[in-house]
């Protein structure tokens, strides 16, 4: 089945749709948009769901202003996150689902770390986890990825936008470049700034995101906007 095949059957309107490069915003409750997609029409599920149990992140805030330094605004409690059953995640022929080992699955054959922090693990420096997982089904054993992503300190001077649980593009490419061929189509059901979708654009494949808040979604939109080459 064809992406336009596919967005043909959705009956919610999509946030963004560009039907020539193959990408896709909902915005939308993913649990709305999931039953509308065909059955073995999507290549790749690659997508960092929520976890954390409502996470609160104020006592980074606590920490900064205890310091004499400004509170970050990104550092605030996590609402609405009580849980979600992601069985269906591991339904799809092929899955990257970040969050291990918070979600975890008997199905998955692989795991990727991202090192977030290369070179500062063992100093002082270190204020958050540095390291995040990621299960798979579509490789074997441990794959390792380098990528700052501390404070300013961003791999390639990477652009953070206002998402707490941003993946850097070297990481989400990795993962794309691994377990998927140019014009498959990646489903992300979590999209929230949208670089899955910016990245699959990039490798010329095609996307459909879901994103249940709107100022997310409008990054996302704005994200793929920018022009690249198309690749056939």
């Amino acid at each position: 089945m064809t992406f336009n095949e596919i967005i043909d059957t959705i009956k919610i309107k999509p946030y963004y749709l560009d039907r020539e490069y193959g990408q896709a915003i909902y915005c939308a409750d993913c649990r709305l948009v999931l039953p509308q997609i065909p059955d073995k029409s999507i290549d790749l599920v690659l997508t960092d769901p929520p976890y954390g149990v409502n996470l609160d992140l104020t006592w980074l805030s606590e920490l900064h202003l205890a310091h004499s330094k400004p509170a970050n605004k990104l550092d605030r409690a996590i609402v609405g996150d009580e849980g979600m059953d992601l069985k269906w995640v591991f339904s799809y022929p092929k899955w990257v689902c970040f969050g291990f080992p918070y979600i975890t699955n008997d199905l998955a054959t692989g795991w990727l770390v991202w090192d977030k922090q290369p070179g500062l693990i063992d100093t002082d420096r270190t204020m958050t986890t540095p390291i995040e997982m990621a299960l798979t089904n579509c490789w074997k054993g441990f794959r390792l990825v380098r990528a700052m992503w501390a404070g300013y300190m961003r791999d390639g001077g990477e652009h953070r936008f206002a998402h707490p649980t941003q993946k850097p593009q070297k990481v989400i490419s990795y993962c794309i470049n691994k377990a998927s061929e140019v014009g498959d189509i990646i489903l992300d059901p979590f999209l929230g700034s949208g670089t899955t979708a910016h990245c699959a654009k990039k490798l010329g494949c095609k996307c459909i995101g879901i994103e249940i808040e709107e100022k997310y979604c409008q990054i996302a939109k704005q994200r793929l906007f920018q022009s690249v080459m198309k690749l056939c």
